[in-house]
Parts: structure tokens; C-alpha cells; sequence
């Protein structure tokens, strides 16, 4: 469901059924191509990949029981060398539905997710597993970034 404005009042402009896309079990949701404006209805189309620095999408994830999540289907650039590995110029935060996930990093550390948990992913390389029995579905807003090669941290 999408609320906004219209007029000063708020309403409700969408409340159908996403359509998945073939591309790794995305449900596109929302999507702003640059800096957000308000009102905003947030057209999406069935491009897939990651909004440009200042654009913000919001999706729908769904991972399968065994996936890895190293299907890229033009999405993201796989590290060849360790299937599944990536990383992406974008802010993403993901919230956890329902499910368990584990989130690598490629230090080796793994963050066990599950239903209710939220984790920030910026930029660095990772990878996803459901080395549950259910799908993992989440729902993650994707915030487009410029890379610097700056390290603060």
C-alpha cells in the first residue's frame, strides 16, 4: 500500500497485489530515481539493480531455504572467486519478516538474523544465506551512495 497527498489530504494511491520480478525474488515496491519529494507516488518499473546516489528504492527480498543469494541476474557484481560475495554503492537496510538469515562478511564473521531483526549494510562486501527451513522474506530500502575510498571507521 502506498498513502501520500493529494489536494492537502492525505490518501491512499495503491493497494495491489507486487508482481515479483525474475530477478533473485524482488517484489519492487517504491522507488524515487533521485532525492525524494513529497508527495511522491514512487512509479516503479521492472528495472532491476540499484537506485543511482540519492535515489531511494524499497523491495521486497526473498531468499529460499539453502540459497546463498549468488544469483546477480545483472543485479550486483559477483566476486567470482567466492560465489555470492558483493557489494553495492548504496545503503541498505533490511528488516526481517519472517525466517533466518546469515549475514557474512568477508572477514569471515556471520550475523545470524532473524524475524524482527534489522541490520545496515553499507557498501562492504557480503554475502546472504538461509541455511534455515522456511523462506527468509525481508523488506529492504536500498538509499543509492557515491564510493569514496575514504576509511573512517
Amino acid at each position: 500500500m502506498i498513502a501520500a497527498e493529494r489536494n492537502g489530504s492525505a490518501v491512499l494511491v495503491a493497494d495491489e497485489k507486487v508482481e515479483r520480478l525474475d530477478a533473485a525474488g524482488i517484489d519492487p515496491i517504491w522507488r524515487s530515481a533521485s532525492v525524494p519529494e513529497v508527495p511522491n507516488l514512487g512509479y516503479v518499473s521492472d528495472t532491476v539493480g540499484f537506485p543511482d546516489p540519492g535515489g531511494v528504492w524499497v523491495i521486497g527480498w526473498v531468499l529460499e531455504p539453502g540459497g546463498i543469494g549468488d544469483k546477480d541476474n545483472g543485479i550486483v557484481v559477483m566476486d567470482g572467486d567466492s560465489p555470492g560475495f558483493h557489494r553495492t554503492d548504496s545503503v541498505d537496510v533490511h528488516v526481517l519478516l519472517e525466517g533466518s538469515l546469515v549475514l557474512e562478511l568477508d572477514d569471515g564473521v556471520e550475523i545470524e538474523l532473524n524475524a524482527g531483526d534489522t541490520v545496515v549494510v553499507n557498501g562492504n562486501k557480503h554475502r546472504w544465506h538461509n541455511r534455515g527451513t522456511q523462506a527468509a522474506r525481508a523488506i529492504v530500502t536500498i538509499c543509492g551512495a557515491s564510493r569514496t575510498d575514504r576509511q573512517e571507521i
